[in-house]
């Protein structure tokens, strides 16, 4: 009898994830079940819709070949509301059940909205899911001032795309620009970048009431000021998507799993911006909300649910960003907190850098702008499968692609003697 796998959520997990158990499993049954409407896409490209980079048909494109190339079901438009573990089954919130021999939540997570005086749901925008994207949209056939509660990744991705499309964006940061991704001399060189293509960025600021005026939004900050802006977008943060059972522990917002990404419950896993899966570090349990490590996540959850013994090594933070003519990225541990315990390597040439964080033998961290020509993923590598590097940090400084591709290429002929 086949083995019937029932995957809630239609993202970057959910799809590695149905492609690592159709790899381990030709004759498993797989279906996908999403709330949303379309097929199956990676959020993390929606900006791109705004500056017409991208269009709605490549957009679904790919999730749609993988639908079709790993014989996987879509049901579209049906949530799930409760897990019913004894029976195997889950509810849908319209009231019907589905069965399942192995399950992953893989539902992603949802904008969520601080608290602002006045505000009405209709008088704002978020930027999660396509129907975020068409819902604004709809709104920008002219020019307008377009307001952005936030300064995360999401927050200056949609900026930037908005500023390109010839609106006038004011970001509202409650501390500053980026600040948990990257060091402030590189978030001052993107401050710069927005201020060239007209944009303001408020600081330290908070957005205390909104009040309808016309069919303008008359925004009060905490300084008491008032901006009068023709859109807002909130990006404050996501929490995840959590199905209801009470009895898979919930740590730091999301649902517990072991190095497996699997639950305390058995057959259920969860990958994603859901799961609370440990660190690399330090073993902390808490979501990374990042779409590499969502693909590794679904792909070792989809490997276990096929019988496949797979181990994830535990989350590594990562940040990639391409702004305006700025390419900056950060992996690992980086940041004031971590450099005081580590040994740090820095160098700088006009406008690129790059900064280097090792503990004994290992590269732990790195940050870098402007070196266009180095993937990240050299670094995550050396990471990831602590590759002893202290002999030749200098060198990684020096000439980082050379010598890490080097020390990579090393390292794969000494495991294969």
């Amino acid at each position: 009898m086949n083995c019937k796998h029932l995957i809630i959520g239609a993202g970057p997990a959910a799809l590695a994830a149905a492609q690592a158990i159709r790899t381990n499993d030709k004759s498993a049954e797989i279906t996908l079940v999403t709330r949303e409407e379309t097929l199956p896409y990676s959020p993390a490209v929606l900006p791109y819709l705004l500056s017409q980079e991208l269009t709605e048909t490549e957009l679904f494109s790919k999730g749609q070949e993988l639908l079709a190339a790993l014989d996987v079901k879509l049901i579209r438009g049906k949530e799930v509301t409760t897990l019913l573990h004894e029976t195997s089954e889950v509810r849908f919130s319209d009231g019907t059940r589905a069965a399942y021999d192995k399950l992953l939540i893989a539902s992603g997570a949802r904008p969520q909205v601080p608290p602002i005086e006045h505000l009405a749901p209709d008088q704002i925008y978020t930027f999660r899911t396509y129907a975020d994207f068409a819902r604004l949209q709809k709104t920008l056939e002219k020019k307008q001032t377009i307001a952005i509660y936030g300064a995360g990744l999401v927050a200056v991705e949609a900026a930037e795309k908005l500023c390109e499309a010839g609106h006038k964006v004011i970001i509202i940061a409650r501390s500053s620009l980026l600040r948990k991704y990257f060091s402030s001399n590189h978030v001052s060189v993107l401050e710069q970048a927005f201020q060239k293509h007209g944009a303001t960025i408020l600081a330290n600021t908070t957005l205390n009431a909104v009040k309808l005026t016309g069919n303008q939004l008359e925004l009060v900050i905490n300084s008491g000021d008032k901006l009068v802006v023709d859109r807002l977008i909130v990006a404050t943060g996501v929490a995840a998507n959590l199905v209801a059972n009470t009895e898979i522990p919930v740590v730091e917002g999301g649902l517990q799993v072991n190095h497996h990404m699997q639950t305390n419950l058995p057959n259920v896993y969860a990958a994603g911006d859901v799961a609370a899966a440990p660190s690399f570090f330090d073993g902390r349990h808490a979501p990374c909300p990042i779409l590499p490590e969502a693909v590794f996540q679904g792909t070792v959850a989809g490997a276990n649910m096929a019988g496949k013994k797979m181990e994830y090594a535990g989350w590594i933070p990562g940040n990639y960003l391409r702004c305006f003519d700025e390419n900056l990225f950060s992996i690992g541990l980086t940041g004031p907190q971590a450099e005081a315990g580590y040994q740090t390597l820095e160098k700088q040439s006009g406008n690129t850098s790059l900064k280097l964080l090792f503990q004994d033998e290992y590269l732990v961290g790195s940050e870098a702008l402007n070196l266009k020509n180095i993937h990240p993923g050299v670094f995550l590598n050396l990471i990831r499968n602590r590759i002893p590097v202290r002999q030749y940090q200098e060198l990684l400084l020096a000439k980082p692609r050379e010598t890490a591709c080097w020390i990579m290429l090393r390292q794969g002929k000494q495991k294969a003697v």
